[in-house]
C-alpha cells in the first residue's frame, strides 16, 4: 500500500507458524555455531570448524540451483522438513568428533540448506498477499534473530554448567520442535506441469535476473565483510570489553526493527527502501573507513546494522514482487546462490586483507551494485517482472 494510508498488520497464520519452526531451529543452530570453534580447539581438532564452514557454503552454492527443481515438484513444506533434519543431524554428529562423519554432515547442510531456505523464501511470498509481505517477511526477520539470540545466551549457560556435548545434544532437540510444527503448514506448492530443467536453464541465464542478484550479492557481501573486521576495529580503538556490547548490534538491531522496516517497505515501496539502505551503507562504511574514534566507529557499526535490519525484510519480499507462479522456485533459489556468492567472497577476501582496504573494497561493490541496478529501479518492479518472465518464457 502506497502513500499515507494507515496499513493494518496482517500477519498470516501460515508465517506465524513458520517464523516459530525458524525459531526454535536457530536457536540451536545459530547458538551451536556461536562456540563450535571453541569446541573444536578444546577437542584438539582448531582446523575442523573453518574446512566444515567452507563444504557447508561450498555446497550450498552447488545445491541452490538444484534446490529450486526438489521444491517445485515437493512442495517448499516437504523442502523444509528435509533440510531440517539435516539441520539436526549436523548438529548431533558434532558431539561425536568423528572427522569424517563431520565433513559428511557438514555436506549434507549445505545440501539441507539450500532446501530449507529456497523452501522458506517460497513458501513465504506464496503465503502471503502483496501488500503485506513485507511485513511478514519483517515479523520472520525478528522471530529469527530473537531465536538466534536467546539461542544463544541459554546454551553459554549449558556450556557453563555441562559439557559441549551435553550442550549440543539438548541443541540437538529444538529442531524436532521446529519438524513438529513444520507439519502443521499448508502444503503450498505451484500447480501444473513444468519443464523443470529448462526453468532452471533459463534462470539463471536471465539477463535481467542477473541484474537484479546485484541486491542479494552486495548485501551479503558487504555484511560478510564488515562483521569479519569489525571485531578487530573495537578491539584497536575501544579495547576487547567492547566487542561483545557493539557486536550484538547486529543481533539487537534486526530484532528491534526488522518487522516495523518490512511494513515500511510495504507501505512506501520496496525500491525507496532499497536506495534508503544503499545510502545507510555507504555513509556506515565510509564512517568505518575514518573510524579513528570511537564516535566514528559506533555510527559505522549503527548504519551497518540497520541497512541490514532494512535489507533482509526487503530481499525476501522482493522475490515475489519480481517473480511469477511458474518461475518463483527458481528465482528464489537463484537469488539465494548469489546471496551465498557474496557470502563466500567476503570470506575468502577477509582471509588475505586485513586492513581498512575492505571498507573500500565494500564500496566499491556497492557503486557498482547501484551503477547496474539504477536503470531497473527505475523502470519499476511490474516491468521487471514482465522482463524476467519473458526471458524464462
Amino acid at each position: 500500500m502506497e502513500g499515507g494510508r494507515k496499513m493494518n498488520v496482517v500477519i498470516s497464520k501460515e508465517i506465524r507458524v513458520l517464523s516459530l519452526a525458524f525459531l526454535f531451529l536457530f536457536a540451536a543452530f545459530d547458538a551451536v555455531q556461536q562456540y563450535v570453534t571453541t569446541f573444536f580447539s578444546q577437542a584438539g581438532l582448531p582446523t575442523i570448524g573453518f574446512t566444515s564452514l567452507i563444504l557447508v557454503y561450498l555446497f550450498f552454492i552447488l545445491s541452490d540451483p538444484l534446490s529450486a527443481i526438489f521444491v517445485s515438484k515437493n512442495g517448499a513444506k516437504k523442502s523444509m522438513i528435509v533440510g531440517v533434519i539435516f539441520y539436526a543431524l549436523f548438529i548431533f554428529v558434532l558431539t561425536t568428533k568423528v572427522i569424517l562423519l563431520m565433513y559428511a554432515a557438514s555436506i549434507l547442510l549445505g545440501i539441507g540448506a539450500s532446501l530449507l531456505w529456497t523452501g522458506q523464501n517460497t513458501y513465504l511470498v506464496r503465503a502471503t498477499k502483496k501488500k503485506s509481505r513485507g511485513t511478514n517477511a519483517g515479523f520472520f526477520g525478528r522471530s529469527l534473530y530473537l531465536g538466534s539470540a536467546i539461542g544463544t545466551i541459554i546454551l553459554g549457560f549449558f556450556i557453563s554448567k555441562f559439557s559441549y556435548q551435553w550442550s549440543f545434544l539438548f541443541a540437538a532437540f529444538l529442531p524436532c520442535i521446529s519438524l513438529f510444527l513444520l507439519t502443521k503448514l499448508k502444503d503450498l506448492r505451484s500447480e501444473g506441469a513444468k519443464n523443470h530443467l529448462l526453468l532452471l536453464q533459463r534462470a539463471l541465464t536471465s539477463k535481467t535476473a542477473w541484474r537484479l542478484s546485484t541486491i542479494w550479492f552486495a548485501t551479503f557481501f558487504i555484511n560478510g565483510l564488515a562483521i569479519g573486521r569489525i571485531p578487530i576495529e573495537i578491539k584497536n580503538i575501544m579495547g576487547t570489553n567492547y566487542i561483545g556490547y557493539l557486536s550484538s548490534l547486529f543481533y539487537v538491531m534486526p530484532i528491534l526493527f526488522t518487522f516495523w522496516l518490512g511494513k515500511l517497505s510495504d507501505a512506501r515501496g520496496r525500491k525507496v527502501m532499497l536506495l534508503f539502505a544503499f545510502l545507510l551503507s555507504l555513509v556506515g562504511l565510509i564512517s568505518l573507513y575514518f573510524s579513528h574514534q570511537a564516535i566514528l566507529l559506533v555510527i559505522g557499526i549503527v548504519f551497518i546494522a540497520l541497512y541490514f535490519s532494512m535489507m533482509y525484510p526487503s530481499t525476501l519480499a522482493l522475490v515475489g514482487d519480481v517473480a511469477t507462479k511458474n518461475n518463483l522456485e527458481y528465482l528464489t533459489a537463484f537469488f539465494w546462490m548469489m546471496r551465498n556468492v557474496g557470502v563466500v567472497s567476503a570470506l575468502v577476501l577477509s582471509a588475505f586483507i586485513q586492513t581498512k582496504a575492505i571498507y573500500i573494497i565494500s564500496i566499491a561493490a556497492l557503486a557498482i551494485s547501484i551503477i547496474i541496478l539504477m536503470p531497473l529501479l527505475m523502470s519499476g518492479f511490474p516491468a521487471i517482472k514482465r522482463q524476467i518472465s519473458r526471458e524464462m518464457a
